[in-house]
């Protein structure tokens, strides 16, 4: 039996993986940001697996997707590679950190720990984003605009606010409606 429940969390892994690319995917098409990022709820997928099989499972998930995301958008020449650590911190970092959202056990019974769960991880998200552009991407600031601000503030901080607002507004509704506790054993 413990066999069958392993199979039941990779392929339910595995499907939200790819919710999440497709989602990132299709709204990576009509972002506006021209070095990266876009207004998307495919952090949500991850957030679910988060909760529903716990923080290990979660980071392995966003790990997953954080390298599919980059192989796919390599494949449409919207992918920024200079080194091991800027790809660490633009894509495994970052996808990586959404797996904590599983770290409050409460989650798929207390609107609190959920909406405080994809807080913390769009947070840590933003950050490794954040300190990816003063790292690596300082030289494309606008002349004039402190590479800090424009990292955390003008370029990072819209879009991910966008993104949290946008997976929590579609997440509360999947609370309320009780999609997401669905248990499939």
């Amino acid at each position: 039996m413990k066999h069958k429940k392993e199979i039941l969390v990779i392929t339910e892994m595995s499907i939200f993986i790819a919710i999440a690319v497709v989602l990132d995917t299709i709204f990576g098409l009509f972002s506006p940001f021209k070095y990266g990022g876009s207004i998307s709820p495919a952090m949500l997928p991850i957030f679910v697996i988060a909760y529903r099989r716990g923080w290990k499972n979660g980071m392995i998930a966003g790990i997953a997707f954080g390298i599919i995301q980059s192989l796919v958008a390599s494949g449409m020449g919207n992918f920024w590679f200079l080194s091991l650590p800027q790809y660490l911190l633009d894509y495994i970092v970052p996808f990586m950190v959404l797996g904590l959202a599983g770290i409050f056990p409460k989650a798929l019974t207390n609107k609190t720990q959920y909406v405080l769960g994809m807080a913390l991880a769009s947070f840590l998200r933003y950050l490794s984003h954040g300190f990816a552009g003063i790292v690596f991407w300082k030289d494309y600031a606008p002349e004039g605009v402190n590479y800090w601000f424009y990292s955390f503030v003008l370029y990072n901080l819209p879009y991910m606010v966008a993104s949290f607002a946008l997976c929590l507004v579609i997440g509360i509704i999947l609370y309320n409606r009780k999609i997401i506790q669905v248990n499939l054993y």
